[in-house]
């Protein structure tokens, strides 16, 4: 279980930096501002 879950977060990491790479940073913009939503 713990093998597949690291794998997944390794490849969700992998996948937002190549979504900022390719929006030009506007994936992490709408990332921060999800997580300031749910941390408000």
């Amino acid at each position: 279980m713990s093998r597949g879950t690291k794998k997944r977060s390794t490849f969700g990491i992998l996948l937002d930096f190549i979504l900022v790479m390719l929006t030009g940073g506007l994936w992490l913009v709408w990332i921060l501002i999800r997580y300031l939503r749910n941390n408000s």
